[in-house]
């Protein structure tokens, strides 16, 4: 009986191994779509990786091409693309899905209701808008350096999640909970291609319910960032005073201490920023500590408006990103009308040390 028992606990582990290997190998790996909206019709491209190859052909790089489905609705579309496959499509590496501008604005509610049913996906994919291109054109800009496109997007947006935080690690899940929450709405990184044919990262895009309603510049996509408590580094630079070609700039890094006080006719913002001087052309000198506080007080002005500003921008193009709405509710266990027409303001103390700068933004008293 012991023996039938070892017998029957060791099979599996023989057997799984191999057949697992041999499946992946007969399917058609997916890693990367692209949804535009033209002349009444859906358009989905899927980014395939080609097989591997025995011999020496196995350790050179795995390149991808594309397959497309068309069709008036989006599931005829998408099943039509995967029918196109000569393999079982394989979805569970996923790692980019780009919007076209169209599909973002007009047609995205459909599409993700279907992604959100579809069982052969996981969501954790970055989905994305392109901006200027069609989202075809994204998934199809390979090159030497970008062989795979889905797996340049991903990196790109994490790439510029920490260097400059223009971009947010936000996956189709996050994005998906942000869709289906009233009380505030969603974000999603914008992805281009540049003067010299390569892709860049170009901001987010911003929503109000399934209905993209702007483009957010690198700028204001950092702003955006560090208010939702998720800046790794923010920058702010300001002329010298003697020279207004020359900077000094601060880095603000790992700044996650950002609050909304909302109230029925006003928004103060509450925020304490840790920063670095990381560039000085003004030729400050630093051994003298009285200088820290002078470059606090030349910044000052110039973080709460930059705040202020990016605030009243959302209540202008109606996308609350920020959760205006959910922290009142929290707050009142009711809802709050025309949150766009609420003054915003920002009162910033700015303590320095050794150690660097920081800024705290606190409610006006």
């Amino acid at each position: 009986m012991k023996k039938r028992l070892l017998i029957l606990f060791i099979i599996p582990f023989i057997v799984s191994g191999c057949f697992d290997y041999q499946e992946l190998n007969d399917r058609a790996l997916i890693v990367g779509a692209a949804i535009d909206y033209q002349d009444d019709n859906y358009i989905v491209n899927f980014e395939v990786l080609n097989s591997m190859k025995s011999g020496s052909e196995q350790s050179g790089p795995n390149k991808s091409y594309l397959v497309e489905g068309k069709d008036s609705t989006f599931s005829s579309a998408y099943q039509k693309a995967l029918f196109s496959l000569d393999k079982d499509a394989y979805l569970a590496h996923l790692k980019a899905v780009v919007f076209s501008e169209e599909v973002a604005k007009n047609h995205l509610e459909d599409i993700v209701d279907y992604l959100i049913r579809d069982p052969s996906t996981r969501n954790v994919f970055y989905p994305v808008v392109s901006k200027n291109y069609q989202a075809k054109d994204i998934l199809a800009n390979t090159s030497e350096e970008t062989l795979i496109v889905s797996s340049a997007i991903e990196g790109i947006i994490d790439y510029n999640n920490f260097k400059e935080s223009i971009t947010t690690n936000i996956n189709f899940e996050s994005f998906l909970e942000l869709l289906l929450n009233k009380r505030e709405d969603a974000y999603i990184n914008v992805i281009t291609i540049d003067e010299d044919n390569n892709l860049k990262a170009d901001g987010l895009a911003i929503f109000n319910d399934y209905k993209m309603v702007g483009f957010l510049d690198k700028k204001q996509s950092a702003t955006a960032i560090l208010l939702n408590n998720k800046s790794q580094n923010y920058y702010l630079k300001l002329p010298c005073e003697d020279n207004k070609e020359h900077y000094i700039t601060l880095n603000f890094y790992d700044s996650k201490n950002t609050d909304l006080i909302v109230n029925e006719n006003n928004v103060v913002i509450k925020s304490s920023l840790n920063a670095n001087i990381s560039d000085d052309e003004c030729s400050y000198d630093f051994k003298d500590p009285k200088i820290y506080q002078q470059i606090s007080q030349k910044f000052k002005p110039e973080v709460e408006k930059t705040l202020k500003n990016a605030l009243e921008l959302y209540m202008h193009l109606n996308s609350d990103i920020l959760g205006i709405k959910r922290k009142y509710y929290i707050k009142n266990r009711t809802d709050l009308n025309n949150w766009n027409n609420l003054t915003v303001s920002a009162n910033a103390d700015i303590l320095v040390n050794k150690n660097g700068i920081v800024f705290e933004v606190r409610k006006n008293d």
